[in-house]
């Protein structure tokens, strides 16, 4: 015998809301995780870049929230094409280059643009963080995936 929460579980799966088929979607192009994670640290390291030397709380608020937004979406993106890049390019050194290069270089460029449009006190200081924190970011995230990756078709190729 079914209980409710086993019945709306099967029910949710089967046919799932708009926020849900959304979610879904949105995860094939942006890692979640790693979005929200980015957002919180970018955004609070850019507010108090922007706040030690100005004491202007708008420009860093403002500063700290196109940051946070920024990396949730750019960010997570980003992430996930380093996966990709990292998982799908045959050879291993090229892989892991091109997931660490790539990124950084999408992600610094698109930055400091961001912080470049009105409202961020010191656009260049801003985009230090990013600078800094994309490249090992990128690297032990390529690395990480392409291991998790190879091992797994390896382990599904053993098991046949």
């Amino acid at each position: 015998m079914s209980n409710l929460e086993t019945i709306t579980q099967k029910e949710n799966k089967r046919n799932p809301n708009l926020l849900r088929k959304i979610a879904n979607f949105g995860s094939k192009y942006i890692d979640y995780k790693m979005g929200f994670l980015g957002a919180g640290v970018m955004a609070s390291i850019v507010f108090g870049i922007n706040y030690y030397d100005t004491h202007e709380l708008l420009g860093a608020s403002t500063a700290a929230s196109k940051q946070g937004s920024y990396t949730f979406l750019f960010g997570g993106s980003i992430m996930k094409g380093c996966e990709y890049l990292a998982t799908k390019i045959k050879k291993k050194s090229v892989a892991l280059a091109a997931a660490v290069i790539i990124p950084s270089a999408i992600s610094i460029g698109l930055t400091y643009g961001i912080h470049s449009t009105k409202g961020t006190p010191k656009p260049f200081e801003s985009t230090i963080p990013t600078a800094v924190l994309v490249i090992p970011s990128t690297a032990i995230w390529g690395y990480k995936k392409r291991k998790q990756y190879f091992n797994l078709n390896e382990l599904l190729e053993n098991s046949n």
